[in-house]
């Protein structure tokens, strides 16, 4: 009798940059290659997840032609490599993560007749502050390619919602799995406040806001600078970076936040610094279930978060305070409401913590993703 043939598992994505997608298809790689799947991961670029793939012993190939930005030359170049790829590695499963990858993925996985298709969005791209057009084209796109993918897998019940009022309708199922943590393995490489702040070269005696994002449009940070910009109080923490580094560094010059707000680069170690943080912002104006906000949360730091994405959900029950994205009062008020009652603080924190352990668990969210692969 010859052996059952492993099941293979393709992992595509549009860029390599660490970030939330990475962090999770990273994750559920390493959950596959435990069950002894066949299991590989594609992405553009040259960011942080390929070595890790490597050092982890999963298979990756670097995507040399697919973009972030829209480009009907690049898009058709990648649509035939990832063809090429689908007829050597011959997956069971692909598993589509980010827009741009939902519609090129599932394009050339319809092409190469792939078993079993899933796309999880983190966000819809046509949600973001951009031109009409540009939205009607992304509505378009995953309106048109939705029959192709077996699967859509949303984050949190509003994108859900969102998918079926805009007639989203993949062949089989939409389904929401929310982000979770892994809180043994979290808990286990959190820092202390102080060695935290010294990791980060901060002060130990001073109260430090924290945002962790990597320097993209929708993370919306030049607006956050300018919104922070005549608080004195507290010390301003930002970790990450990306494309609109050059951009950020500029807003900060202008605005003469040298003494006010750090700018701290990107940190392979950021999810054991949290800590740190006497507070956490995040003031996105696009978001899917961001990872950032429910690490901070985790880690028993109270959150100020805009209302985008799933950050509302994420801090219901008084978990945190949600402002409207884009209002400077409101997040400036959040903030010194917190600068001035330390208990408010304490009872966020507690707060956020036990909503990670009642609704944001990672064994919940890698068995339902698993169920779907296998």
């Amino acid at each position: 009798m010859e052996p059952a043939k492993r099941r293979r598992i393709l992992f595509l994505l549009t860029t390599s940059d660490w970030g939330g997608v990475q962090h999770f298809v990273f994750a559920m790689a390493k959950a596959c290659q435990r069950l002894d799947l066949s299991v590989m991961v594609a992405a553009g670029g040259d960011g942080e997840l390929g070595a890790r793939c490597t050092e982890r012993g999963i298979a990756y190939a670097k995507l040399e032609t697919v973009r972030r930005d829209l480009s009907l030359v690049h898009d058709l170049a990648a649509i035939h490599e990832i063809r090429t790829l689908l007829r050597g590695y011959r997956p069971d499963v692909v598993h589509l993560n980010s827009s741009k990858m939902g519609v090129i993925g599932s394009i050339a996985a319809d092409l190469e007749h792939v078993p079993r298709v899933v796309y999880r969005i983190g966000g819809w791209a046509f949600l973001e502050r951009i031109g009409v057009f540009k939205r009607f084209l992304y509505l378009l796109a995953e309106r048109w390619t939705a029959p192709k993918k077996d699967v859509i897998v949303t984050v949190h019940p509003g994108d859900e919602a969102v998918a079926e009022r805009k007639r989203i309708r993949p062949r089989h199922r939409l389904v929401t799995i929310p982000n979770g943590i892994d809180l043994a393995a979290f808990d286990r490489d959190l820092l202390s406040r102080d060695e935290a702040r010294k990791r980060l070269g901060l002060p130990l005696d001073a109260t430090i806001v924290g945002t962790v994002a990597n320097f993209y449009p929708p993370k919306n940070l030049p607006w956050y600078l300018e919104a922070v910009s005549t608080m004195r109080q507290p010390l301003f923490v930002i970790v990450g970076d990306g494309p609109e580094r050059d951009a950020i560094e500029t807003k900060h010059q202008e605005l003469g936040l040298a003494d006010s707000v750090i700018l701290a680069g990107r940190r392979e170690d950021v999810q054991t610094l949290y800590r740190a943080f006497d507070m956490f912002v995040l003031p996105s104006s696009k978001e899917g279930m961001p990872w950032s906000l429910l690490e901070a949360m985790a880690a028993g730091v109270p959150c100020v978060a805009t209302d985008v994405g799933a950050c509302g959900w994420m801090l219901d029950d008084e978990a945190g305070i949600v402002v409207p994205s884009g209002d400077a009062d409101a997040l400036t008020n959040a903030l010194s409401t917190l600068l001035g009652d330390t208990a408010l603080r304490t009872r966020l924190g507690d707060a956020a913590r036990n909503a990670v352990e009642r609704r944001f668990r990672w064994e919940t969210s890698e068995k339902a993703t698993l169920d779907l692969l296998t």
